[in-house]
């Protein structure tokens, strides 16, 4: 079976349902993806309709560096189908194909672990890739993801340090475009595990939008990414409350 057979499963129940929209907007939202912002869907709407978007969402994070960069990701993807011809619209990856991709991700090839990173920068072409290549310039804007570029930076070695401030973004394994991610943190002081663990948070007019757990349930003992979930959901529901 294909290591990658949930992307494709993922993106099959996606196209399955496209045919059953009638409204003028559409929301693809991963189950794992929580959103904090209250009333952030009057927002959205609002704020597309005044921009004149045709897409807003949550890019993939910059730690993802074989995925496409700055353009919304299937996680928290806003489709304004006004602008955008639903019958357009196609979810399907093509993952594993081609042979630049083949040669770079053969671990039978002797390669620096860094250099291969670099030359699987946006090769990875999952659930969503489609949409960023049909739509050559689409009006969009994405949520700026947690980063912390010097952080990451500090825990390379020294000619991986260069290698960061010298490659095209095209090959470098963090994104060169800075307004694309911030160093602010929410997660920081709001739940130190799931800082810890990395959950992926997301920000919007410089105020704390949604995070993303991805690995929730996993490779936890006692379920304690549930636990914590839990807690952390409750405590913002608290916040709002005050």
């Amino acid at each position: 079976p294909r290591a990658d057979r949930g992307s494709y499963h993922h993106a099959a129940a996606l196209m399955s349902a496209l045919p059953e929209v009638r409204t003028r907007f559409l929301l693809i939202l991963d189950h794992d993806f929580f959103v904090i912002r209250p009333n952030w869907m009057t927002e959205l709407l609002e704020h597309m309709q005044a921009q004149n978007l045709a897409f807003f969402g949550s890019t993939w994070h910059p730690r993802w560096s074989y995925q496409y960069r700055y353009f919304p990701s299937v996680h928290f993807m806003l489709i304004d189908l006004e602008k955008v011809n639903l019958e357009h619209l196609n979810f399907l990856p093509d993952i594993g194909g081609g042979w630049w991709d083949n040669l770079v991700s053969n671990k039978k090839i002797p390669m620096p672990s860094f250099l291969r990173q670099s030359l699987q920068v946006g090769l990875y072409r999952d659930t969503g890739f489609r949409i960023r290549q049909t739509f050559k310039n689409p009006r969009f804007e994405g949520l700026i993801p947690h980063f912390d570029l010097e952080y990451e930076v500090a825990k390379l070695v020294p000619i991986e340090r260069f290698l960061t401030r010298v490659l095209p973004d095209q090959i470098n394994v963090f994104p060169q475009n800075t307004s694309f991610f911030t160093a602010q943190s929410f997660l920081r002081t709001s739940s130190s595990f799931a800082f810890e663990q990395q959950w992926e948070e997301f920000f919007w007019q410089d105020l704390p939008f949604a995070f993303h757990l991805r690995r929730v349930g996993r490779n936890v003992e006692d379920n304690q990414d549930f636990v914590e979930l839990e807690h952390l959901l409750a405590s913002f529901d608290e916040a709002l409350t005050i």
